[in-house]
């Protein structure tokens, strides 16, 4: 049995890096940059490939870690000889060690600078003591251990033209800790206050960019932000202000970033090794791709999943599909507001589709607003959903039009050697436009006979074409027709193609 191939790396994607290279390039300009990222980038650890990938590209940058958690101390075992009893963590009881009382214990009255985060009081039999959350480093505080400062020289040192080291700063917005305002008030050049999720990072953004206004720093010295975030890290009114501020600081989102030809990769790498060599096999595994790729649009894990889970069948899609949607993404997709009379953006979601931007239920995929295939079966519904048959319809004329159009050339070519009027005169009457030099040219305009306009030719004896060429063409004129008025061809029909097409390949090999 053989192995499917490991999936491309998502930094690797042609979107995702494009999207890169304009962080990148934004970066280099001097500019601060805000990534926001949809929640199931952060969740599925997407997020700090992304993160590590865009803090890379920069020569001179500095990783701010998140805050390290005080360690849970383990439960103690029993001894030998003891009962098997539950332990803390089990029975939700905080056992003493080897059974002394907390009064017994010896007092320490000195300060021997470790905190590891717990709080001085006694604890209550039966309760785990509390972490304290003041105890974690905040976010000033760890920048000057790394700048080897004072936290009231941050900034300072940041913007001081007599350093020249001044790196791209990374900050993981999502790593960071609930802010309750406390955590720079007193730091000279960072203003106190706040209390919301994400009001530290928006105190280090004002801060530097007054800093480095009243500085005068060239871009090109700048000490910059790179801070990846999913929408709820930061202040909302942070995200407007930044976005407004084009001359200091570049706004990004997850937005448009994934197209086609990512889907298309990820499609591609579920390929079991070794090549279709039958004609009707490669249509068919073509089709399948560009039908999986159409579905999945934007949710690459989706793609992949229904890729491996799809044998091609037409009928059987709405089942796989399903298959590979869980019922909490389908509970979460009913929330999604409507996107058909939304005004997308190039840039961004509107501000009425964020919450679904961030649950990853909707997204601009090739230019165009895009909701989740999860979508389609929140109502409940027990039949398949409309937006299958159309987007099964679109993915058929990407793969099979080009395959009729070379049938197509092939059988006018032919169809000169056959016909029974003159070419002009079988050019003037069937074709919808016939050009203007047909006359002294109608060879040349003959071959741009469209299958419907040799179909009808053969039918009123303009045109005689052999039995097993006209039977080709026929099932061409079929298959246009239901493409061309936004249908989708059905197993039957597709079948019959792709054996017309294998036939009329080995023909015309031996001609």
């Amino acid at each position: 049995m053989t192995a499917v191939r490991p999936g491309p790396v998502l930094n690797g994607l042609p979107g995702v890096k494009a999207q890169l290279d304009e962080i990148a390039d934004q970066l280099a300009a001097g500019l601060h940059c805000l990534w926001l990222l949809p929640d199931h980038l952060v969740d599925s650890g997407q997020a700090e490939d992304l993160y590590r990938a865009a803090l890379n590209s920069m020569p001179d940058r500095l990783d701010l870690l998140p805050p390290a958690v005080p360690a849970v101390p383990a439960p103690r075992r029993p001894v030998s000889g003891e009962a098997d009893e539950p332990t803390a963590y089990d029975a939700g009881q905080w056992e003493e060690a080897d059974g002394a009382d907390w009064d017994d214990l010896p007092e320490i009255d000195f300060d021997d600078g470790f905190d590891i985060g717990w709080s001085a009081e006694r604890p209550v039999r039966g309760v785990r003591p509390a972490l304290r959350e003041e105890a974690l480093p905040g976010l000033l505080e760890r920048l000057a251990k790394d700048l080897a400062v004072d936290p009231g020289e941050v900034v300072a040192r940041l913007t001081d033209p007599a350093h020249r080291w001044r790196p791209v700063i990374g900050l993981r917005a999502w790593a960071e800790p609930d802010d309750h305002g406390q955590a720079s008030a007193g730091v000279p050049g960072v203003p106190g206050g706040g209390g919301s999720r994400g009001g530290a990072v928006q105190r280090l953004f004002h801060a530097l960019s007054a800093a480095t206004k009243e500085a005068g720093l060239p871009p090109q010295v700048r000490p910059r932000l790179l801070v990846v975030a999913r929408l709820r890290d930061v202040p909302g009114s942070l995200v407007e202000e930044l976005d407004r501020d084009i001359a200091t600081t570049a706004v990004r989102w997850w937005w448009g970033t994934i197209g086609r030809l990512d889907t298309a990769t990820i499609v591609a790498s579920t390929r079991t090794r070794g090549t279709a060599v039958h004609v009707a096999q490669r249509i068919r595994a073509v089709v399948r791709d560009e039908v999986v790729a159409e579905i999945a649009g934007f949710d690459l894990a989706l793609a992949r999943r229904l890729a491996v889970a799809w044998d091609g069948r037409i009928g059987g899609l709405d089942s796989a599909l399903r298959s590979c949607l869980d019922a909490e993404q389908i509970g979460r997709a009913a929330t999604c507001p409507d996107t058909a009379f939304e005004a997308g953006t190039r840039r961004r979601p509107g501000s009425r589709l964020r919450p679904a931007w961030s649950e990853g239920l909707v997204q601009s995929w090739e230019g165009m607003l895009r909701r989740h295939p999860a979508v389609w079966y929140a109502d409940g519904g027990a039949d398949g959903p409309p937006e299958l048959d159309l987007l099964v319809g679109q993915a058929q004329q990407r793969a099979v039009f080009p395959w009729i159009e070379e049938a197509r050339d092939r059988l006018a070519r032919l169809g000169a050697r056959h016909a029974a009027r003159p070419l002009a005169v079988l050019v003037e009457t069937y074709a919808q436009r016939p050009p203007a030099d047909f006359r002294s040219h109608p060879d040349r305009a003959f071959a741009q006979l469209e299958v419907g306009a040799l179909l009808s030719a053969c039918h009123e004896g303009g045109l005689v074409l052999p039995g097993e060429e006209l039977r080709l063409l026929k099932t061409l004129v079929k298959a246009r027709n239901i493409l061309a008025h936004r249908g989708a061809l059905r197993d039957a029909t597709l079948h019959t193609l792709c054996e017309e097409f294998a036939l009329a390949h080995r023909r015309w090999a031996k001609l």
